[in-house]
């Protein structure tokens, strides 16, 4: 009996503790203050490009991000962009992703010619060739669709899509 009523009032105060305690779910606006701040914390300085509400297509350097407006330097002076209906912010690839994507183009067309270099006795020149321009070509295309790509930033204040 008396381990009985200790049960019970250990039940009754966790659920109350689990209940005073327990996370509430975050608001949109919460989400997204937060999304901002780290966007701002981790890109600024950046060539961002996104689009806006009359969907006209913008791109610059990011230099601050207030409450209300993404500030942007475009062709060197300052902008402001209302951020408050954008959701998706990209960043365009850069020389890193170029000079990834070339590499990937030089390896595609050595492997064409090694190929055809250790699978032919005696190969002919034009076979050479054209192995090694298929495997340029498809080397550019696997670095490109692999690498160069915009990356896609997420600003809204969803959680989950």
């Amino acid at each position: 009996m008396l381990f009985r009523t200790i049960l019970k009032k250990t039940l009754i105060y966790s659920l109350f503790f689990s209940f005073l305690v327990s996370q509430t779910k975050p608001s949109f606006e919460q989400v997204r203050k937060i999304r901002l701040e780290n966007f701002k914390n981790n890109y600024q300085g950046e060539t961002i490009k996104f689009t806006t509400e009359n969907l006209k297509t913008v791109q610059g350097v990011l230099v601050n991000i207030t409450d209300e407006d993404f500030i942007l330097s475009v062709d060197k002076s300052a902008r402001f962009y209302n951020h408050k209906n954008i959701t998706t912010v990209y960043l365009p690839p850069g020389t890193k992703d170029f000079y990834i994507t070339a590499g990937f183009t030089i390896l595609g067309g050595l492997a064409g010619f090694l190929a055809m270099v250790a699978a032919l006795d005696k190969p002919n020149p034009k076979v050479v060739g054209t192995a090694t321009g298929l495997g340029t070509i498809l080397g550019f295309v696997v670095g490109k669709n692999a690498f160069y790509k915009s990356q896609k930033i997420d600003i809204s204040g969803r959680l989950r899509e």
